[in-house]
Order: C-alpha cells, then structure tokens, then sequence
C-alpha cells in the first residue's frame, strides 16, 4: 500500500506544470502601461496554472485602469487551441464580464487563436438588467491570469494588458 502511494505521489511530481512569466512595459509619453504573461501550457495537458500579478507588477499598475486584453501566439513558439481568458480582480471578479463566477467566458472567449491576435475590452454584467456594457475598471490589487480549454501540449501564447493613468 505504502508503495502505491509512492508510486502516485512520483507521478504527480513528474508532470510538468505550464509557466507564465510576468513583465512589464511603460509608455510615460501616453500615460500607458502594459502588463505582460508569456505562457507555455504544459507538457502534459496543455494547462497553465492561475497566475496573479505580483507584488512589483501589481504596484505598477495600481491607480490605472484596464482598457484591453491582447492575446496571440508566441512567434516561433508552438501553436496553440483556441482558449478562452479571464482576468480577475482582487475579489475574483471577471473583468471580462463573465456572468458566472468566471466558469464561462464572456469578452475573454476563445481569445486565444492558433494563429491570429487577438483583441476585447473589459466588460460589466449587470444582473438586474441582463446586460452587459464596456468600462474601463480601476485597478487596486493583483489582476489574475486564468486560461481554460488550452490543450495543446508545450503551447506558447502571450496575454497583454493595456492600462492607461485616468490622470493623464
């Protein structure tokens, strides 16, 4: 019995993980910053884990709100699925409008594509109305990275970020 669990506990260290890697880019001449993840899905199923901005990224960004979601593939990287992306605030709200606790993606659907950029804006759902309308959230704690339905193995992709300072 204690060998079997060893067995399962190997395996479950031997799987490989996906990797974001976080960095950030100033434009002071336009009052825009941009956080960047350039993602590779893991070995085994294609996954990346959740990740939040960390703490020098997210004091980058504090004060400035969110405009735009970019996504691509990684140039020379392979290939990934179409994937769908939430970014989620402090309170683990979708900024791209998910209408339920950020299972579903709404604006971040399919935002990531094999071959094209892709684009989309932050959007609000308003239960009592059913609706949903963009706005520009301000950003006061760590945004998280969230990718769902992204199973090809080892794929590379890039997410971007696009803030503006509201007092510029």
């Amino acid at each position: 019995m204690i060998a079997l669990l060893f067995v399962f506990l190997y395996v479950g260290i031997c799987q490989a993980a996906g990797t974001v890697v976080q960095t950030e880019a100033n434009y002071p001449d336009s009052g825009e910053r941009h956080v960047i993840f350039t993602c590779t899905g893991s070995a085994d199923d294609g996954s990346i884990p959740n990740t939040a901005t960390n703490d020098a990224v997210t004091g980058f960004i504090k004060g400035y709100r969110l405009y735009q979601v970019d996504a691509y593939p990684t140039s020379g990287g392979t290939a990934p699925d179409a994937a769908s992306v939430f970014i989620l605030d402090a309170n683990s709200l979708d900024l791209l409008g998910s209408e339920d606790g950020s299972t579903t993606a709404y604006q971040g659907l399919n935002l990531i594509h094999a071959t094209l950029k892709r684009t989309t804006f932050p959007d609000a759902y308003i239960p009592r109305a059913g609706a949903h309308a963009f706005y520009h959230p301000l950003i006061s704690g760590a945004l998280t990275l969230k990718v769902i339905d992204q199973a090809t193995h080892s794929a590379n992709y890039t997410v971007v970020l696009k803030l503006y300072n509201p007092k510029y």
